[in-house]
């Protein structure tokens, strides 16, 4: 009688036990309401925690969010594709996965990816124009421009504006032609602003000999001083991308003169 008495305590207690740490497990409920607040980096903590006990798919696209929406494009970018590899195709959130895939994947260098993601999507008539532009841009990086040309036609031709067009392609294309006549609708603020937006992060030396024909003619096209002092800088930056280090000098010099 009293090893029944003890047993059923036993089984009392692990029962106990296994109630109250459950109470403790992180649970995915509440994930859409924090995303919906945009308390990202709350959610980022919670669906890593719940990631530490156990993977699911759930967890990982709401993780792939918060990293994405708080700069984190290359740790969504890995998040996002584990949440692929579990993920049931009716999965509520397959939709919102791809869109954010159709972006990750060009921002991280994996155009092919980018596309699988943008095609998906216009399959379930899902396109829509920001997932369009990362489709277009991730077709002329991997050279398929008759596809570009129709997405663009079919998806942008009629929404994007000129500075939105210039921006979305003067890091893919290698056309000098082309290049030109998307820059040559902007102003002379827009072209400086786009152009000093591509040289803030680092520019390869054959990017740089393609975009120093858009940038030398805004020498001309500016008197005041600030403005000719951010001209020259951008100058001495694409010259110094594109290893001319004698021009690169002196649009230096000229820079720090008009400071």
């Amino acid at each position: 009688m009293q090893r029944k008495h003890v047993l059923a305590y036993l089984l009392f207690s692990l029962f106990f036990i296994a109630s109250l740490s459950s109470c403790f497990i992180p649970s995915s409920r509440g994930f859409s309401k924090l995303a919906s607040e945009g308390r990202y980096e709350e959610l980022e903590q919670k669906s890593a925690a719940l990631l530490f006990r156990r993977i699911e798919a759930e967890p990982l696209f709401y993780r792939a969010l918060a990293l994405y929406q708080t700069g984190e494009s290359e740790d969504a970018f890995h998040v996002l594709n584990l949440y692929f590899a579990m993920a049931k195709t009716a999965d509520p959130h397959m939709i919102d996965a791809h869109r954010m895939m159709s972006i990750l994947g060009f921002d991280a260098k994996s155009p092919h990816r980018s596309i699988v993601s943008a095609k998906w999507l216009q399959e379930r008539g899902q396109l829509h124009e920001i997932e369009a532009r990362s489709y277009y841009r991730s077709l002329l990086a991997v050279g398929d421009t008759a596809e570009a040309t129709r997405v663009f036609d079919t998806f942008l031709k009629d929404t994007i504006n000129a500075y939105a067009y210039a921006q979305m392609v003067i890091g893919t294309l290698t056309d000098s032609f082309k290049l030109e006549e998307a820059f040559a609708p902007l102003t002379a603020k827009e072209q400086l602003t786009l152009l000093q937006s591509i040289t803030s992060d680092i520019v390869l030396q054959e990017r740089a000999t393609l975009l120093l024909p858009l940038a030398t003619p805004l020498e001309q096209a500016f008197e005041g001083r600030e403005e000719l002092a951010q001209v020259y800088s951008l100058l001495a930056s694409l010259y110094g991308y594109a290893d001319m280090r004698v021009q690169q000098r002196k649009y230096n010099t000229l820079a720090q003169n008009f400071t």
